[in-house]
């Protein structure tokens, strides 16, 4: 999991340090490959508010992994507050080029709201929808084959169950929902089954609580008030 994840990860590092996006001008002409690579791509008709599929029937299929980076546990609230990063990864293929036409340049540093995205949302156990424009968008990776990995960074918090049955080493169950944001694209904008991954500093910043495990699954939500929902569950063990 560590090797897939810095496969992900370690490209978005690097061009944020060393290739920072700027917003394209189709207008003005720089002596620069990267970015004349840019306007090739989004100057000639690329629309970010459309759907990069084939043809109306086709599928985006997004393979997404979240990562917990830190966490807090109220015990009064039973409520568990944590920032989660999420790396998404989908093929633009309107946005593939020839390397071999550009200096050999195989990545491009871009910034998010100049590409078409995913639009999702968290779930909090109270049931509030937190929608993905409310995370920390950072800017995308685009690889030479089209392929773009973003990597939104969004703090959410979550209702606690807890279980008294070995006190005092009781232990916390926290639920939380993943899910398309577009109800109308469903099909056509596929979610693939979320990854989760646990880093090795899962005790910060508390010293008391450590989670343990983090697992999701696909289930159906009954929100009150509303039509059920296919969603990803989130849910963490300390």
């Amino acid at each position: 999991m560590a090797n897939i994840l810095s496969f992900i990860y370690l490209p978005l590092l690097l061009a944020f340090l060393f290739d920072s996006a700027s917003s394209i001008n189709c207008d003005k002409k720089r002596d620069n490959v990267q970015y004349t690579i840019k306007q090739h791509l989004f100057c000639n008709g690329y629309d970010p508010k459309i759907r990069p599929a084939k043809s109306e029937f086709d599928s985006i299929n997004i393979t997404t992994y979240a990562v917990l980076y830190s966490f807090d546990i109220s015990e009064y609230r039973s409520v568990m507050s944590f920032q989660v990063n999420y790396y998404m990864r989908w093929q633009d293929s309107s946005l593939a080029w020839n390397a071999s036409d550009w200096s050999n340049i195989t990545t491009l540093n871009i910034n998010n709201d100049e590409i078409w995205s995913p639009q999702f949302e968290n779930i909090d156990s109270d049931y509030e929808e937190q929608p993905s424009v409310s995370c920390l968008n950072p800017d995308c990776l685009l690889r030479v084959n089209g392929y773009v990995s973003c990597s939104p960074v969004c703090r959410i918090s979550a209702k606690c169950s807890s279980d008294y049955s070995r006190w005092p080493f009781n232990t916390l169950v926290c639920r939380m929902w993943f899910t398309n944001r577009d109800k109308e694209l469903v099909d056509e904008v596929n979610f693939l089954p979320v990854i989760t991954y646990l880093p090795s500093n899962r005790h910060l910043p508390t010293t008391k609580w450590c989670v343990t495990s983090i697992s999701s699954n696909k289930t159906q939500l009954s929100i009150p008030g509303a039509t059920s929902r296919t969603v990803e569950e989130l849910e963490f063990n300390l």
